[in-house]
């Protein structure tokens, strides 16, 4: 097995009103998880992805959401991904 594996963190600043379809709108996209921030409009948002470019997609599918105003990647790390026995 190769490749690699990214886990990023974003703050997405979304207008209150917006919040609920916008975690709808979340959860359909893969390797994005919530955790927390709904009562605030600010989420605290996880993507795992298998690729730099993979990343880069999902942040722009999420500031193109309905009532995003902001999406902004706070952390980025990867590793390769290592072959088990």
């Amino acid at each position: 097995m190769s490749g690699e594996c990214h886990i990023s963190s974003l703050v997405i600043h979304s207008r209150p009103d917006r919040v609920s379809s916008i975690v709808d709108s979340l959860s359909l996209i893969e390797g994005a998880e919530i955790h927390g921030g709904m009562d605030t409009g600010k989420l605290i948002v996880t993507l795992e992805t298998e690729s730099e470019s993979q990343v880069v997609e999902r942040i722009n599918a999420i500031q193109v959401l309905d009532g995003v105003l902001a999406a902004t990647l706070v952390f980025h790390h990867f590793e390769p991904l290592q072959e088990r026995d």
